[in-house]
């Protein structure tokens, strides 16, 4: 297993959203720090181009694990109840469109969504016919 720090207290969906917010800001840091390191000054401060990418890794791990985290109703409750930055849901909605398979679990979803409420209308217009 590779290092990491992904450590959400328990397995909420507020949880898993406040590990994942961290892992984000870390990795928006150290996205930063290769922007700023070859610039003067900042090599001494930010350690050597090693020392970054070995960072880089280890949060791209975490942050991987952390999108890896939430399943496809967990990111709709992200949405809905605003736990995450509009740039954190695009991260991780583009991590998800990656995955052929999640791809398809996201057209099944539609499907059954699309099922259940024909079914919630037809039964709702056969209960106005009785009356």
């Amino acid at each position: 297993m590779e290092a990491h720090f992904y450590h959400p207290i328990n397995d909420s969906l507020e949880e898993k959203a406040k590990a994942y917010s961290k892992a984000y800001k870390a990795w928006q840091n150290i996205e930063a720090s290769f922007h700023f390191h070859d610039q003067q000054g900042w090599t001494d401060r930010l350690g050597s181009q090693e020392d970054l990418q070995t960072a880089m890794k280890i949060t791209q791990t975490t942050l991987d694990m952390a999108v890896e985290s939430f399943s496809i109703e967990e990111f709709h409750s992200l949405t809905q109840k605003g736990l995450v930055a509009s740039d954190e849901l695009t991260l991780i909605e583009s991590h998800l469109h990656k995955n052929q398979a999640t791809n398809g679990s996201i057209i099944e979803l539609r499907k059954k969504e699309i099922r259940e409420s024909r079914n919630k209308n037809s039964n709702n217009h056969d209960i106005g016919k009785d009356i």
